[in-house]
């Protein structure tokens, strides 16, 4: 499989980009069956999934993998949470060239020096974030790796601080640099060849404010991150981000949905002794859940066999 519309195309066609989090080719291919025109690889649940230890300490060859392997999954673009790149311009250049090639359709780049060591929500800001200069520098390299392909770079930088009470604003913390500098950096990260940029931490009630003066002050495309709900209402609407001049959004919601759902499946089995819980068909899955269709790969299988077969028959 590969991408039928990059992200360029969609944003070029007025489309707005819902791109809910995954970590897997079974998640990427569950936000396809759902009616999403994109996904993103959330680098802490890709994390999760893969090692069990916060993100950030993934090496680029596992997440490069990881990326290749999502990327033949679907046929919805895929954006990846690329961290810090690397951290440096060389090895940004190197990483974004290489998930470009994989397929990737747009890479976020953001400025943490910890590469976002997400052990909870605030901790991968404890270590500060790399000077302007230095992240600016690392987001030219990156639009540089992508030159030619149909890859974008999201600038996005992580040092405002505050966000959505829920999921532990950072507030207070001697890092945070404020919405005067995260905008400065936005603005940077567009001069530097980005073409969208994100500001992390805009995620919470009452932000409208803030989105308005972000999206008259920074030009480009503009992606509102991680979008949550207060009390079962939402932060913002999809309409509202809209109107407020932003065209991208993610959430968290596979990984959570995924371990709830086995949770519900292996704890009634566990309870009942036995599984008739979890044979239900109440979604059409049937007895083993096949996201992929296997009919040309029997077909393929098929015609091998029966090569081999002509092949003997001529002993």
């Amino acid at each position: 499989m590969a991408a039928i519309k990059s992200i360029k195309q969609l944003l070029e066609a007025g489309e707005f980009v819902w791109a809910p989090c995954i970590y897997d080719c079974v998640s990427a291919r569950v936000v396809e069956m759902c009616g999403y025109n994109a996904c993103l690889v959330s680098s802490c649940e890709l994390e999760f999934s893969m090692n069990g230890i916060p993100a950030g300490l993934y090496n680029w060859e596992e997440y490069i993998w990881a990326a290749e392997r999502i990327c033949n999954s679907t046929t919805l673009p895929v954006i990846m949470d690329g961290e810090n790149g690397g951290g440096t311009p060389m090895m940004v250049y190197r990483n974004c060239k290489r998930l470009a090639e994989a397929g990737v359709m747009a890479i976020s780049i953001e400025d943490t020096l910890t590469g976002s060591v997400a052990v909870d929500y605030g901790y991968g800001h404890g270590r500060g974030y790399m000077d302007r200069e230095l992240w600016a520098t690392n987001v030219a390299a990156a639009c540089d790796a992508v030159k030619g392909t149909d890859c974008m770079i999201i600038a996005r930088t992580d040092c405002k601080g505050g966000g959505a009470a829920q999921i532990g604003a950072i507030a207070g913390n001697e890092f945070c640099l404020g919405l005067d500098e995260a905008i400065l950096r936005a603005q940077m990260g567009v001069q530097a060849g980005a073409p969208i940029t994100m500001i992390q931490n805009i995620c919470h009630a009452d932000c409208k404010d803030e989105c308005l003066r972000i999206a008259r002050e920074v030009p480009g495309y503009h992606f509102y991150p991680d979008v949550h709900a207060t009390n079962g209402v939402p932060d913002a609407t999809l309409e509202e981000m809209q109107e407020w001049g932003f065209q991208l959004v993610s959430n968290h919601a596979a990984m959570k949905g995924a371990t709830k759902g086995m949770l519900e499946y292996l704890s009634n089995n566990f309870k009942n002794r036995n599984s008739v819980y979890s044979e239900n068909d109440e979604f059409g899955l049937g007895h083993v859940f096949t996201p992929f269709k296997m009919e040309d790969w029997i077909a393929r299988d098929q015609k091998y066999i029966a090569y081999e077969k002509e092949l003997r028959s001529k002993k």
